[in-house]
């Protein structure tokens, strides 16, 4: 039955806005001291171990997210979004800094979900579609991702003792799914990651997470009320 892990995606994201709405972010020397786990701050984006470069944009940025879209197969629409569905996506990006008046925290962008919805860049034709949302030094970033602390040194890292990332990344779909199993659709679209970098504030994250809470919620509010009408109608 797949209208029970769709609700317990846009549930788990619903809960997740509520928890960042209903707590004020770490500053980065308290980040710095806690204990390994989950950590939500603020702060701004420095270069720490150099750039990449955007894969469609040939711009220098700390890191990026990209997706590629092809035309559905016999779609003779025009170019709205709803003719295309997702072929690729990815992350790319070297350890960067984030910064505020407290301190300084390493942070390794790898198989995290980027969010920039208002620096997106968008390029278009009647075939495809690319996307790349860019952080780049300066930006102000809400971070939501583990804590963790190295007990040797790691590479791109530099003298970091501390940083933030993802606990899942280089885990395949079935281990992520055995490790987090409420998340399952997420899992499976390749959009489940547990490290978190919105180009904005806490409320920027906590829109960004009610949305897709949102949309995958109602989705499975709409396919159980469908299936019981067609449940109902075989009787």
């Amino acid at each position: 039955m797949v209208i029970l892990p769709i609700l317990l995606f846009g549930g788990t994201h619903l809960y997740r806005a509520f928890r960042l709405r209903q707590n004020d972010p770490d500053d980065i020397q308290t980040v710095r001291t806690a204990s390994d786990g989950l950590v939500e701050f603020t702060g701004t984006a420095a270069e720490l171990n150099g750039t990449v470069t955007g894969k469609y944009s040939e711009q220098e940025c700390l890191a990026y997210a990209w997706e590629h879209h092809d035309r559905d197969a016999g779609s003779t629409g025009d170019n709205r979004e709803s003719n295309y569905h997702m072929e690729d996506r990815g992350t790319e990006g070297e350890p960067f800094h984030v910064r505020d008046e407290t301190g300084t925290v390493g942070v390794d962008p790898t198989g995290a979900n980027i969010y920039a919805t208002e620096d997106e860049d968008e390029w278009k034709n009647r075939e495809r579609i690319h996307k790349e949302r860019r952080i780049e030094a300066d930006d102000r970033l809400h971070i939501y991702g583990h804590k963790q602390t190295l007990v040797e040194r790691q590479e791109g890292l530099e003298t970091e003792s501390t940083y933030v990332g993802s606990n899942t990344h280089g885990m395949g779909k079935l281990g992520k799914i055995r490790t987090r199993p409420h998340i399952t659709v997420g899992h499976l679209l390749g959009i489940s990651s547990d490290l978190h970098i919105t180009v904005g504030g806490e409320s920027d994250a906590i829109k960004r997470f009610g949305v897709i809470g949102g949309f995958f919620t109602a989705l499975g509010l709409i396919q159980f009320v469908a299936a019981g009408l067609v449940i109902f109608a075989s009787l």
